[in-house]
């Protein structure tokens, strides 16, 4: 969704039809608004005399207040190896708020904390690539013998 439009084009705009020399669709054009923003403008000044947009209302209310969040930052330090859908049921449970699992993902983040122990790299299991011990196992260069110079 575009963005709203400035309060100078919306006054200009205004002004241009008081003027009375241009018909709407003419300021419209030369302004590159539509016809029907135009035309909203104009009624909005008639009937509120008001030129400016309302200001933004807020959006929603957050779903987890500070009392949710602080018992889920209590639910971390007991248990931070948990599934996002498991910390949504427990905070269902005990705080009583319902939320899903990427409210429960982004309130994490906002707190700064990490739902896992182990790091990306320490999981278990054979590694898919083994490391050389020197990494440079495979590179040839002065003082290292080739395929070619071991077959004669």
């Amino acid at each position: 969704m575009p963005g709203a439009y400035s309060a100078d084009l919306r006054e200009r705009v205004l002004l241009a039809c008081e003027q009375g020399r241009l018909s709407r669709a003419k300021v419209a054009r030369l302004f590159q608004v539509a016809e029907s923003t135009v035309y909203r403008w104009q009624q909005t000044w008639r009937r509120e005399g008001r030129r400016q947009a309302k200001p933004h209302a807020g959006g929603p209310a957050p779903r987890l207040d500070a009392q949710a969040m602080e018992k889920l930052r209590a639910m971390v330090a007991d248990a931070n190896d948990l599934s996002l859908a498991e910390y949504a049921a427990r905070l269902s449970e005990r705080a009583n708020v319902t939320a899903s699992g990427s409210t429960v993902c982004r309130a994490l983040q906002k707190l700064g904390l990490p739902r896992k122990k182990d790091a990306a790299g320490g999981r278990a299991g054979p590694a898919r690539h083994p490391r050389r011990p020197d990494g440079l196992a495979g590179r040839v260069g002065p003082g290292r013998s080739t395929a070619a110079d071991l077959l004669g």
